[in-house]
């Protein structure tokens, strides 16, 4: 990759390497808040908001603050956590989950066989937790957190597996499914099963006729037949097929849409969303949508950056060759797909990181 230096260019680049910094250190900052249940007392918020000299937010605020041991008399930090930590912390309507569909049908379910038991965790008031999937502030590659705290206790039903929390169905998980909950119709196939919180909210739309479930652990299906399925109004839609999911769609699908849920976080699930965009065009008349794929994006373009700022410090081919974890190997692709590209304007830089070239990049062979 190679720049045609021009004034503003070469702002534009050290802009985008200071964001890349940016986001990786509020990364760092929300990881060391989210399920930390040592930062704030609830009750100690209730004595202080009975006082009526303090907002409950200001009280939460001043509490992360205290925590992180920030200077906001530093017009850096004043900057930094204003427009980017403090405006991405929301206090969550719990009357939304508490009159969810799926919440209300398992509220009570309690379980244990063999290594397995279904539980009802629970959010502690106060504690942050991931809300919605990420995105990017308006205009912007500064990427845009959702972190979001109630301020009472919340339950919800979670799967541990020899006493490690395996999946739930959190208020991030009802969130970042919404949209294509909203979209789905038709016959769907879901890759993935999970607790079931997808297959049983489309089975409740009068338009889903059919859902196809693909999922490769037979003792997470046993579960799901024997303490939830019968629990579904609509169980006569859902069809259970035990199989590798990446197997699966080697064959084109014949549904609508298919749902892919097959991973954690974006994090562990980087390579396998690859691999199933790549898979894409074989099933020419489904319509694929994947959990926090925005997230994914985001990713893909911390790697870009990275290959970016390599270059303009003119990193040698010889350092693209090995790989020591997928962001490598990703980093390593685009170096090979962008080797011979010339960058001279900012709307060029605007088109390499876009999420579609971002994407096509990696699938074109």
């Amino acid at each position: 990759m190679k720049f045609i230096k021009n004034s503003e260019l070469t702002n534009n680049l050290y802009d985008l390497l200071d964001i890349n910094e940016l986001n990786l250190s509020i990364s760092d900052i929300f990881s060391s808040l989210v399920g930390n249940t040592e930062i704030i007392n609830p009750k100690e918020v209730e004595a202080l908001e009975k006082t009526g000299g303090y907002s409950q937010r200001d009280i939460v605020l001043s509490k992360l603050v205290d925590y992180l041991d920030i200077d906001l008399e530093s017009e850096d930090n004043e900057e930094l956590f204003n427009s980017y930590v403090f405006s991405c912390i929301y206090k969550v309507d719990m009357n939304k989950y508490l009159s969810n569909p799926f919440y209300l049908k398992f509220k009570d379910l309690s379980i244990k066989e063999k290594d397995y038991e279904l539980v009802m965790d629970h959010y502690q008031g106060y504690e942050l937790f991931a809300y919605q999937d990420m995105g990017l502030f308006d205009g912007s590659y500064i990427e845009k957190n959702s972190i979001g705290y109630f301020d009472k206790d919340y339950k919800f039903l979670a799967l541990n597996h020899k006493g490690v929390t395996w999946m739930s169905v959190t208020p991030n998980e009802i969130e970042t499914m919404e949209k294509a909950l909203e979209i789905v119709k038709g016959n769907i196939t879901i890759l993935g099963l999970g607790l079931g919180y997808f297959a049983y909210m489309a089975s409740l739309k009068n338009d889903v006729k059919e859902i196809a479930i693909i999922e490769n652990d037979q003792n997470i299906i046993n579960l799901f037949k024997k303490n939830i399925l019968p629990h579904f109004e609509n169980k006569d839609k859902i069809k259970i097929i035990y199989g590798d999911a990446l197997n699966h769609i080697k064959s084109p699908l014949t549904s609508d849409y298919a749902f892919v849920d097959l991973w954690h976080n974006p994090f562990d699930g980087l390579s396998l969303f690859l691999k199933f965009k790549k898979a894409e065009p074989l099933s020419k008349n489904c319509q694929f949508l994947y959990w926090l794929e925005s997230s994914f994006y985001l990713l893909l373009r911390r790697c870009m950056l990275i290959l970016i700022a390599e270059q303009l410090d003119n990193m040698k081919e010889s350092n693209y060759l090995h790989a020591n974890n997928d962001n490598d190997k990703i980093i390593n692709q685009y170096y090979f797909k962008t080797k011979s590209l010339t960058i001279s304007s900012k709307t060029q830089l605007d088109e390499l990181l876009s999420d579609k070239n971002l994407i096509k990049l990696l699938l074109d062979d």
